[in-house]
């Protein structure tokens, strides 16, 4: 019992004050008195005057009990006694409610219902079920613990956040939405209540075993174990043997308890590419691996013909991007000297022109000028091959024979994997490359390759004719030609590859020596995440469905998060974990007020006084009899 208006010591103290003054005022108004009358004619005196020595004796003993009663009644009312526990005396409970992506399968009711339909429902009954007095926190539970409302007295708010609760796209991380439950009710409540998990337990395999768990927690479990069959994973990348070919696997796994046989298909723009039938045995996962040869870009799609408890991970569909192709124009008068450096790339589209056919506009990403300096420098990058000293862009210091290869310049991309030394050309020029340029390849006269870039406009300038001579059979040839493309144009060459995965934490191999400012992590609208590098693998984080771009060196990996995390195991609760909807909440009234019933008996006592003891001659009780006439003293009044 607890008092809204009074403590208990000052309920004490007024109840003893009222009953002192009650049997004072008694003392008083029952004591005998004298009394002033004009004349003594009509008395006669009862006999021999006795004194009374009990002068202060209380003659109606009950009525001052009845009216002390009755009084101490109606403060107790006023004190406003209340059974139960008042408002500020209430716990604070934590809600978690399983949104992962598993929570959108089929519930046990059938596909009329799903098993985040059935964790609504197991949290609002919970809900009701508590004191109003008590408070409870909303917590949305996947890969991530976010509060959904602050510790509420209000329900109606805990309820309309339990009712917009959706299944998202990542599996459960049990452990983690425990840790801030915890964390929750240290910080911010002083009479922690319980943690309540409402949902169907999907966890990664390494919680599966979870046993650390508060001592508090309660667990509205919902659904039951299903089979499903899911595609996990679709990864695609060129051929290296043929650019233009996609080499394609798929990763299936089966969820279930039971042994399923599939049918895989693919389609790219709706035709068919492959199919193949997977025997998968429980919790297995089978890949499948196809190719398909194409240089434009579309949709790829992967379906499996099965019907299952969840059928969002029975479909991916990814975007593959069209084979990127250089454009370089030469021109030449001995075409034939260039056409194995640029016509033999898959990746360049190389076309070779007179020099009399010189357009400086040309579209092309690349232009080559062999042994010519035109009157206008083309718009786009170029590459000159022993220009005249007249029209070179980098000034011929000097034009010599019996020139020696010495030194090629490792530390820049365009002298990459060039080691050839010693080569002696036959005649070569010798530039003077002004601050700021590369120099690629140098003999002991001085520079033979030069590089320059200037406002976003690459050039290089080659002292020697790479198909001639001594240079035409080595090897140093063909990779400076490619060093000198993918200096210019580094996108056309960059290893691209495409994958299909959930959304959660990826990690990718990338070795233990890599540079972390030369890696970018970049969303959908090419905004960096944050990743981090341990032990040679690069992890990033993405919550939500969408395109991430991992640009490592000279290679591009596109990992399209678009299908659903289902987690490999079922979470069992250990058997001391207290389940279900408390039958003590629900049996649990609200405290109860007490005073209009004191109040009620407080007053019927003080009128049952009055119509025993008091004026009213309806029930009023005669005095004790009297004594007998030798003990007392009376005066009667003579007829």
């Amino acid at each position: 019992m607890s008092f809204l208006n009074l403590s208990l010591g000052e309920l004490l103290g007024l109840a003893g004050a009222l009953s002192a003054g009650i049997v004072a005022l008694y003392l008083l108004d029952r004591s005998k008195r004298k009394q002033v009358v004009s004349t003594l004619r009509f008395w006669t005196g009862a006999g021999v005057r006795t004194q009374l020595k009990h002068r202060r004796r209380i003659q109606q003993p009950w009525s001052l009990l009845l009216e002390i009663v009755s009084l101490l009644l109606l403060l107790l009312a006023i004190a406003g006694p209340r059974l139960g526990v008042i408002g500020g005396a209430g716990r604070d409970h934590v809600l978690i409610l399983d949104t992962s992506a598993w929570m959108a399968s089929m519930g046990s009711r059938g596909r009329q219902s799903t098993l985040m339909d059935e964790a609504r429902d197991s949290a609002r009954a919970y809900l009701r079920s508590l004191p109003r007095r008590d408070r409870v926190m909303l917590v949305r539970a996947d890969a991530l613990a976010t509060p959904a409302t602050a510790f509420e007295s209000d329900f109606g708010v805990v309820e309309n956040a339990i009712r917009n609760s959706q299944p998202g796209s990542s599996a459960l991380n049990l452990e983690q939405a425990l840790e801030f439950a915890q964390q929750a009710q240290r910080l911010q409540t002083e009479r922690a209540g319980e943690i309540v998990f409402a949902g169907a337990g999907r966890v990664p395999e390494d919680q599966a075993e979870l046993t650390n768990l508060p001592p508090n927690l309660r667990v509205l479990m919902s659904g039951a174990p299903q089979e499903n069959v899911g595609i996990r994973k679709i990864g695609l990348r060129r051929s290296p043997s043929s650019p233009d070919t996609w080499d394609i696997f798929v990763a299936v796994r089966n969820y279930g308890t039971k042994p399923h046989a599939v049918d895989l298909e693919l389609q790219f723009g709706k035709s068919p590419v492959g199919a193949q039938r997977l025997q998968l045995a429980p919790g297995a996962e089978q890949q499948a691996t196809f190719s398909y040869r194409t240089k434009v870009g579309g949709y790829l799609e992967a379906r499996l013909n099965i019907k299952d408890a969840f059928p969002q991970d029975d479909r991916a569909l990814i975007e593959l991007p069209a084979q990127a192709s250089l454009h370089v124009v030469v021109y030449s008068k001995e075409p034939q000297l260039l056409h194995p450096l640029f016509a033999s790339n898959p990746q360049v589209d190389a076309v070779f022109e007179d020099p009399s056919k010189y357009d400086a506009a040309v579209k092309a990403d690349v232009v080559v000028l062999d042994r010519f300096a035109p009157a206008t420098t083309p718009h786009a990058d170029s590459i000159w091959i022993e220009p005249p000293a007249t029209g070179s862009p980098i000034p011929v210091r000097e034009t010599k024979s019996g020139v020696h290869l010495e030194k090629w310049n490792a530390e820049t991309p365009l002298g990459t994997g060039l080691r050839t030394q010693d080569v002696v050309l036959e005649s070569a020029e010798v530039f003077a490359p002004a601050p700021g340029d590369i120099v690629v390849a140098e003999s002991a006269a001085g520079p033979l390759v030069v590089a320059r870039e200037t406002k976003g406009v690459k050039l290089v300038v080659l002292g020697f004719h790479p198909g001639r001579a001594s240079m035409k059979y080595q090897i140093a040839t063909p990779l400076l030609a490619a060093n000198i493309l993918k200096w210019m144009a580094p996108e056309a060459f960059r290893s691209r590859e495409v994958q299909a995965g959930t959304v959660g934490t990826v990690g990718i191999p990338v070795g233990k020596d890599a540079d972390p400012s030369t890696i970018r992590v970049l969303d959908d609208n090419q905004r960096p995440l944050p990743f981090t590098l341990r032990d040679g693998e690069l992890q990033f984080f993405s919550g939500a469905p969408g395109a991430v771009s991992v640009l490592t060196g000279d290679r591009e990996t596109v990992y399209s998060l678009t299908l659903p995390d289902v987690a490999e195991a079922a979470w069992r609760p250990p058997a001391n974990v207290r389940r279900g909807i408390p039958r003590a909440a629900e049996l649990e009234s609200p405290p109860q007020d007490l005073w209009p019933w004191l109040a009620a008996l407080g007053g019927l006592g003080l009128l049952v006084d009055w119509l025993l003891f008091g004026r009213s001659r309806l029930f009023r009780l005669s005095p004790r009899s009297a004594a007998p006439a030798s003990s007392r003293f009376r005066q009667r009044k003579a007829s």
